[in-house]
This record gives structure tokens, sequence and C-alpha cells, in this order.
């Protein structure tokens, strides 16, 4: 048995941890189940270590899984060494593989708004897809808000390379896919013995179901009510103070 535990929305509010996750990671923590805490936030694992920590939240290494984690795995499992970024110096130094302006083996893309890309790389990427070289990403959300206002995101030229190239665009992100596959292959667990937890609908549980693991969905962080009637989980909890007894339950069984 092992879990996948979302950050965001589930152990922690921005920097607020919310109630029952600290206990909960220090029991797991302590009993020696398996685990990883699952992000699709591309900052470095560091920065996400010191923020868990800073609210109480013990974090053993190796055990975080965000895009850019899966990413490497995918480019080891295929002995890729050579790779076309889009992204900022301190994302494309996260990446395992030597960057390359020309030549590349594959495309990886991880973000567009703070490198300020425009045509000309749209166009570059464009014309690798046509040669047929391979182009990832690390998300597909189209928008997501910036001070009340909807920001455009990375999946927003996914969708417009694929509309134009015809072909798809493997995301490392949730719900995908490729990202979960990855995340039992860190975990060394069956499918059917993964838990999902975490606090989004459309990513946490939808992933999870849609993969065939189980899931948890807990109501905080984005939670609305009525959530578990648009992606049923196969359980239901309040907060994280429940998942002490839960867990005892999950684990005997």
């Amino acid at each position: 048995m092992a879990y996948l535990i979302d950050i965001d929305g589930t152990l922690m509010n921005a920097s607020v941890v919310n109630e029952g996750a600290a206990e909960f990671i220090k029991d797991i923590n302590s009993d020696g189940t398996r685990y990883l805490l699952m992000t699709n936030s591309i900052k470095r694992l560091d920065v996400q270590k010191n923020r868990l920590r800073s609210v109480g939240i013990g974090v053993k290494d190796n055990c975080i899984i965000n895009p850019i984690v899966a990413i490497n795995r995918y480019l080891e499992g295929k002995g890729i060494e050579r790779a076309r970024i889009i992204g900022t110096q301190d994302e494309i130094a996260q990446v395992n593989v030597e960057y390359a302006e020309s030549d590349a083996e594959i495309v990886i893309l991880l973000d567009f708004e703070k490198g300020d890309k425009g045509y000309r790389d749209l166009q570059g990427i464009l014309d690798e897809m046509e040669k047929g070289v391979e182009v990832i990403t690390a998300s597909i959300s189209p928008y997501y808000f910036k001070d009340g206002s909807k920001t455009i995101d990375t999946g927003a030229f996914v969708g417009l390379l694929e509309n134009v190239s015809g072909k798809r665009i493997i995301n490392f992100g949730k719900p995908a896919k490729a990202y979960f596959d990855i995340a039992a292959s860190m975990l060394k667990e069956e499918l059917k013995s993964i838990y999902v937890i975490g606090d989004d609908w459309s990513t946490d549980i939808k992933g999870a179901n849609d993969w065939g693991a189980k899931s948890i969905l807990v109501k905080s962080g984005k939670y609305n009510s009525g959530d578990e009637d648009k992606e049923s989980p196969s359980i239901l909890i309040n907060s994280l103070i429940d998942m002490k007894r839960t867990h005892r339950t999950i684990a005997s069984t």
C-alpha cells in the first residue's frame, strides 16, 4: 500500500498548514508507509521541501514528484541526452539533459510566460514537430488566475501546436496517465494498492480514477460542495484529521 498526496490545497493552503496534515505525514513517516507528495508546480524540489518544513511537515528525501521529475524519468528511460527546453534558466537547469538550440532529440515545454516566449519560438517548435522531433509538456492548463484575471498558460500553446501540427504532445503533469505511471514506478507499488489523496476533483480524483488507482477526496483547498458528484472518489473525508482512522483501516485490509 502506498499514497500519492497532493501538496497545495491538501497539505497546505499558500503558507498555512491544513488541519491534520503534519500529523498524517509524521504517522506515515514513522510506520514506513511508502508515499510521494505530488504537485504540478515546477518550482525546484528544495523550494517545495522548505515550504513544507516551514509549516511543520517533515519531508523525506526523494519523496516529491512534479512534472520535471516525471520528465527526467521519461528522458532517462528513452536515453535522451539533448533537448530544446522552453522555460527559464532556473527551470532548464532542473532537466537532466544537455540544453540544445539545434539538433535536439526532443522539445520540452515548461514555461512561456517568464521568459516572454513568442511567435518565433512557437514557429521554431512547429518546425521541429514537422521534422518528426517529439514535443512534450509539463502542463496542459490553458490559463491560470493572476490578480483575479486570466493569464495565458503553457497549455494554450500546447493546444495551438497540436491543432496546427495534427500531432499529440504528451503531458507530464496531473491528471495525465504519464505522470501517474512514473509515480507508480517510483513507489514500486501495484496500481491497485495506491491511494491518491487530493482536494481537486478534476486533477487528483479524476486522474486517479482514470488511471485505475483508489482516490481520496479531501474537503479542503479547491473542494466545493458537490465535487464528489462530478467525479466519485473511493473515499470522501472532511480533513486530513480523518486520515488517521482511514489510514489504519486501509493498512489493515
